[in-house]
């Protein structure tokens, strides 16, 4: 595989910003149970409905029709604020909206942007994470990654020779 690897002038929208993370929100264990503990309360708050309709032909109690009504619109509400929140977060940081540099070869992967340079040596990776078809998401620590829009890489094939250098190297890479 020829090496370096460059990919230049990456930069990342609000929008993908907020599709990528969004994706990576709905994928955690705890946003997964929530949403199906409330898909569960709506769908036996709906039942409920239905049978005291088909049983009576109204609904003896309305408070069923209030609780269906909040859990519709905690929902709607939750996804919202996320959304929400993670557009403030990438208005907050300049650094996903500068264009930066990348270098990836054997040993490491490299960095620039008008905010400095970096250097990150592959065995310290802590994780990757693949945002199909276009981010890879590189971890050096737990809380911080780099964008890496695999769309910039210059070479033909580049992707598959990235995501074959991190993989090389140790490095679990999580498909979402």
């Amino acid at each position: 595989m020829p090496l370096p690897l460059l990919a230049p002038g990456v930069t990342m929208t609000a929008d993908e910003f907020v599709a990528v993370n969004f994706r990576l929100w709905r994928q955690q264990p705890a946003t997964r149970r929530n949403h199906w503990l409330l898909g569960a309360a709506v769908f036996l708050l709906s039942v409920s409905i239905g049978l005291d309709m088909v049983q009576n032909g109204r609904i003896n109690n309305p408070s069923t029709i209030a609780f269906l009504t909040v859990g519709v619109l905690y929902g709607l509400f939750r996804m919202s604020l996320v959304r929400y929140q993670l557009r403030r977060g990438y208005a907050k940081n300049a650094v996903l909206r500068a264009p930066t540099d990348f270098t990836f070869d054997a040993e490491m992967l490299r960095g620039q942007s008008p905010n400095g340079r970096f250097e990150t040596r592959w065995n310290t990776m802590r994780r990757a994470v693949w945002v199909k078809p276009n981010w890879l998401l590189l971890y050096p620590t737990e809380a911080a990654c780099y964008y890496v829009d695999l769309r910039c890489l210059q070479a033909p094939g580049a992707a598959e020779q990235l995501l074959a250098l991190v993989r090389d190297a140790g490095i679990t890479v999580r498909e979402v």
